[in-house]
């Protein structure tokens, strides 16, 4: 039977004790080495959102997939408060204490091998896009559903009311830094080894399908490998995202099989 391990790690980048949950496949083999899949939320939510049934029991979702695919993954489920998985100039260190604290701490403690993936919903797959182009030597595919890449005219008002994590100096909401920082930003011949899988909805009505499909062709323009799926139906809302989460791991848990990236 798969196990869920709910944990804290300290994290010296974030200066505090680190939520995070584990999904464990039916009979781990602590000799054996399992790719992983780091999966992140969306603004406003938390760890816990992947593994609540009221919005996405991804415990069964994988159980189901693993044991038709005959294949086993491990995924971990952090909290990534409302950080946008980014170093923010005045607030948490997200992206240094994924890279520098978590992961080094997750293949310590699991049997995990050098096959990793990251996947996430909204502010999530904003952050899945970012962190897989900007490290591909440590992540070799990402899933984005619904993913936040805004154009910067299209980001909605609430989020420069109460995000305050793209500040600078002057501005509570800076366009020069979430424009320097924007996932595009880090494509390069190196990174055009990691492949997507992006599906959002063509009736999203808070990240503009259009900003999807720029964004996932400025992706294949970089010769990466891009499976886009835009759909009918659905909000930017969790009975969507249950829906999408499905393929989405399908897809994840077949990448994590063919590619390899390297920790060093």
């Amino acid at each position: 039977m798969s196990t869920i391990i709910t944990s804290t790690l300290y994290s010296p980048h974030l200066k505090l004790d680190w939520n995070y949950d584990i999904y464990l496949p039916d009979q781990v083999n602590s000799q054996q080495k399992y790719p992983l899949l780091l999966m992140l939320h969306g603004l406003y939510g938390n760890h816990t959102n992947f593994l609540d049934t009221n919005r996405i029991d991804s415990k069964s979702i994988l159980d189901n997939l693993m044991r038709n695919a005959k294949k086993k993954i491990i995924v971990a489920f952090i909290d990534g408060f409302n950080s946008f998985y980014i170093n923010s100039l005045y607030g948490f260190k997200m992206e240094t204490a994924i890279m520098q604290d978590l992961l080094p701490y997750l293949i310590q403690q699991y049997p995990i091998s050098t096959n990793i993936g990251i996947g996430g919903i909204s502010m999530g797959g904003y952050g899945a896009s970012r962190l897989v182009l900007k490290y591909p030597q440590i992540f070799s595919a990402a899933f984005l559903i619904s993913p936040a890449v805004w154009n910067i005219k299209h980001i909605p008002q609430f989020i420069h009311n109460s995000i305050h994590t793209f500040q600078d100096e002057q501005n509570s909401w800076s366009e020069n830094f979430y424009n320097k920082i924007y996932p595009t930003t880090y494509l390069s011949p190196i990174s055009n080894k990691v492949n997507f899988y992006i599906e959002s909805s063509k009736t999203d009505d808070v990240v503009p399908i259009k900003d999807v499909i720029y964004f996932a062709q400025k992706v294949s323009s970089n010769q990466n490998h891009v499976q886009l799926t835009t759909d009918s139906f659905g909000a930017h809302a969790w009975n969507y995202w249950q829906k999408a989460i499905v393929p989405a791991y399908t897809w994840m848990i077949e990448q994590l099989e063919q590619k390899k990236g390297v920790i060093n």
